[in-house]
């Protein structure tokens, strides 16, 4: 199990930055970077969500300029396949700027 708290600081700043207008490649890059090979770990997060509906991986990869996979037109809350691909696809990406700062 890895370190949880760290996850749920790190969420909250990203959001909060990026719901302020105020988040871009080179202030995501100072947030990330003091958990560099730290035990962070997703299990800490809250479920935060951007004011525009957003959550914290789909965030980062719009801010490092990763391409997301297309939302599906479908109710996020009813899930299902299409939503389980999407989810997939965000965190593959997500998994390009985690390892780019050693995170674990």
């Amino acid at each position: 199990m890895g370190w949880n708290q760290g996850y749920t600081i790190f969420e909250a700043t990203v959001i909060g930055s990026y719901d302020l207008g105020k988040l871009d490649k080179n202030l995501l890059a100072v947030l990330m970077e003091p958990y560099r090979e730290s035990d962070i770990d997703g299990g800490g997060k809250r479920g935060l969500r951007s004011q525009d509906g957003k959550d914290v991986e789909e965030i980062v990869c719009e801010i490092w300029g990763l391409p997301l996979p297309p939302r599906p037109d479908t109710d996020p809350h009813i899930g299902g396949d299409e939503w389980e691909e999407y989810w997939e696809g965000v965190y593959e990406q997500f998994k390009t700027v985690r390892d780019h700062f050693g995170w674990e």
